[in-house]
């Protein structure tokens, strides 16, 4: 990585903590507080790419309507998650702040991965990502189909997410290209950082709190924060994420 990626690297993170500081001092709606923290650095991130722009946006608004409400839905039935939402709820569940958190989470750690670590190329989108759509529309067709006819069958705890959009995937494309998974390495570390200490801010001022059951809960402050959270989307969510974009939407390399 040259001087110069490592600088703007450092420039993201410093800004990130700094705006999660912020947050802790203010203490805004969780809307504005995914604003301050997340819209700056991944938009700036995103503008940094020369010949990738359209693919990694297509790519997070595509997992962002078609993937995020599902899981919204599944997690929200089995109470695994919530927020402090001010907006009507679809459903009655889903939070709409999540979807611009997920949509922020696919589309920064994407615009990072090609920028620092898959160089940017100049590639066409994969013919492969309409075959990506097709799997997110069957996913989204059964769960919102069983949502109306047998909820009990939709409801799904952090480990049956898990292993149905992480564990399941991730075998099979790393399977497939196990040279791809050590590229995932600085983006994973690097999120799991950010998202820790915003998730302990987000716990400390009520925009997240996790209210089910969990296998390895902690007591925070008198607050619950399970480890399966920390598992599961620091380190399992990025790896499987940039192995799909790389398998489905560039090129697989």
């Amino acid at each position: 990585m040259s001087k110069i990626k490592r600088i703007q690297l450092l420039s993201l993170l410093a800004y990130s903590l700094l705006a999660i500081f912020v947050v802790l001092l203010i203490r805004p709606p969780y809307i504005l507080s995914i604003v301050l923290v997340l819209v700056p650095p991944s938009l700036i991130n995103w503008l940094w790419l020369k010949n990738s722009r359209a693919k990694v946006l297509l790519f997070s608004l595509l997992a962002t309507w078609l993937f995020a409400p599902p899981i919204e839905l599944m997690a929200r039935l089995a109470n695994v998650w919530d927020v402090a939402s001010i907006f009507p709820r679809p459903f009655g569940l889903i939070p709409l702040e999540n979807m611009l958190f997920a949509f922020l989470n696919f589309f920064w750690i994407l615009s990072f991965y090609e920028y620092f670590i898959d160089k940017d190329r100049r590639e066409a989108i994969n013919n492969r990502l309409k075959y990506l759509v097709g799997l997110y529309l069957v996913f989204a067709a059964t769960v919102f189909s069983l949502y109306y006819y047998q909820r009990d069958l939709v409801s799904a705890n952090y480990f049956r997410l898990a292993f149905i959009t992480l564990i399941v995937p991730g075998i099979i494309i790393f399977w497939h290209n196990p040279k791809l998974l050590k590229k995932t390495i600085l983006p994973t570390l690097f999120f799991a950082l950010i998202f820790f200490v915003y998730e302990l801010a987000s716990i400390k001022i009520g925009s997240w709190w996790w209210p089910g059951e969990y296998l390895l809960p902690l007591n925070i402050g008198g607050r619950t924060f399970p480890l399966d959270d920390v598992i599961i989307w620091y380190f399992l969510s990025p790896p499987v994420l940039i192995g799909g974009y790389e398998f489905f939407s560039d090129n697989d390399k």
